[in-house]
């Protein structure tokens, strides 16, 4: 039997899509991120929902919800491909030839006029989605738009109708579905006016099913709030599991120098917030013992996402910023000089004195332009007694914090047209000319010796 058409495309769209979101979650923010998950998840079975979802949560902290989404693509693509090649061979006439996602792309009219001539059976599960996707159907042109389906899952008013839908019985859901088809039919789907009407009573007996009272104008207010409104009692622990055994296997200094090198790509208010409760029980940091740390630093790196000791100088380079979460580099690639500008310019203003003097003394402390970008050298650098003395310097010299931020523009402004503007043969003398003007404005002369 000849595969039809219409599979080939769409397998090639599912790898795709697959491809540019695990791509794109690092940069994606919050509600991007949540759209994301409830789109997929709307072509899930309920089983497979909770299986894929355990950890997810709309209410946990960004760089814990990348993490789970990113995991949660790559399940659901595989479970898309394969529900596709069981409907391989399907003719494609009835709803049940199709997968979820399929039903997800279309418009409802298109999905009421193939049930109405075929009365092939949707699973329980399909059968309620497509009534809350009913409701969500304010017009006629909604009825006939196959966007419908990714737009209704914005607004928490479908999430709910489809819960409430969830919670009734079978038989419930049956009756709903013929009065659907007794009202529509003979219905012209063409005449806007009797399309109108009718959805007026359908929306309204679906809402009445499930304890709503019209009007419902109230219900499409608001667009991506999290849902449920109210976060669970515990919010699932999402970790790294690659760095929590990487972490296992680490004795006491080698937890410590960790724990160092987190503390650098901090600023002064999440330090605070995240040491609090250790501060509470340990005097210093040195006290802290190897349990401690084994099961702290996995959820402080969790939380920190994927800073980089480097981003101070690839800020410059590739879109990552020092004070703010990164932008697509890609994006990057596309600015120009004087957005470029603005991007860094916003970041310097994101940075608190402290991260600001850091910028500073490792664009000083560093030797050569190339080992700006090495990870290896940055992380020796924070041990250099030196780099203490002149963070303490920067911190003292720049009290005033119009001073700070004016060197840091300045210095901003330099390191950009450094890598905008210079020749690779240029760029180690004119990373001197700006190291001699973070020493000037330190008040060194010359510039201390490294080491």
């Amino acid at each position: 039997m000849e595969e039809p058409s219409r599979i080939a495309p769409q397998r090639r769209y599912i790898e795709r899509r697959a491809e540019e979101l695990l791509e794109r979650i690092p940069f994606m923010d919050d509600a991007e991120l949540r759209w994301t998950v409830r789109v997929l998840q709307d072509c899930l079975p309920p089983a497979a929902q909770e299986q894929m979802l355990l950890q997810y949560s709309e209410h946990l902290e960004l760089h814990q919800m990348r993490h789970v989404v990113q995991g949660f693509v790559s399940r659901y693509t595989e479970h898309a491909l394969q529900a596709l090649e069981a409907k391989r061979f399907t003719p494609g006439t009835g709803l049940k030839d199709f997968t979820d996602e399929e039903l997800q792309s279309m418009s409802a009219a298109e999905k009421c006029g193939l049930l109405q001539r075929t009365d092939s059976a949707l699973h329980p599960y399909q059968l309620r989605r497509e009534l809350a996707r009913l409701f969500m159907c304010l017009d006629f042109n909604l009825f006939h738009d196959p966007g419908l389906g990714e737009a209704a899952v914005e607004f928490n008013a479908y999430l709910d109708v489809l819960e409430r839908l969830q919670r009734l019985p079978d038989t419930a859901i049956e009756e709903l579905k013929e009065q659907v088809l007794a009202a529509l039919s003979g219905v012209d789907y063409r005449d806007a006016s009797a399309v109108d009407a009718v959805l007026t009573t359908l929306r309204e007996a679906i809402g009445r099913g499930v304890g709503l009272v019209p009007p419902f104008d109230h219900l499409f207010r608001e667009r991506m709030a999290r849902w449920p409104p109210t976060p669970p009692p515990e919010l699932p622990e999402v970790l790294n599991p690659q760095i929590t055994q990487a972490i296992g296997g680490m004795n006491l200094s080698q937890l410590q120098s960790s724990l160092r090198v987190l503390l650098e790509l901090m600023g002064l208010e999440e330090q605070r917030r995240e040491f609090e409760p250790i501060r509470s029980r340990y005097r210093s940091l040195g006290e802290i013992p190897v349990e401690a740390l084994t099961a702290f630093l996995p959820r402080l790196s969790m939380r920190l996402g994927d800073r980089n000791i480097c981003d101070f100088a690839l800020r410059y380079r590739s879109g990552r910023l020092w004070a703010r979460d990164p932008i697509n580099p890609e994006a990057w690639k596309l600015l120009p000089f004087k957005d470029r500008f603005m991007v860094l310019e916003a970041d310097n203003e994101a940075m608190d004195s402290l991260q600001a003097a850091r910028h500073l003394s490792r664009l000083l402390l560093t030797e050569r332009y190339e080992l700006l970008f090495d990870p290896a050298y940055q992380v020796g650098l924070t041990y250099q007694p030196i780099y203490q003395r002149v963070l303490d310097r920067c911190m003292r010299e720049l009290r005033n914090a119009d001073d700070l931020q004016n060197l840091n523009r300045q210095v901003t402004r330099m390191m950009l047209e450094l890598e905008e503007m210079v020749p690779d043969v240029e760029r180690p003398g004119r990373f001197l000319a700006i190291r001699e003007v973070i020493g000037t404005g330190l008040r060194f002369a010359p510039a201390p010796d490294e080491g």
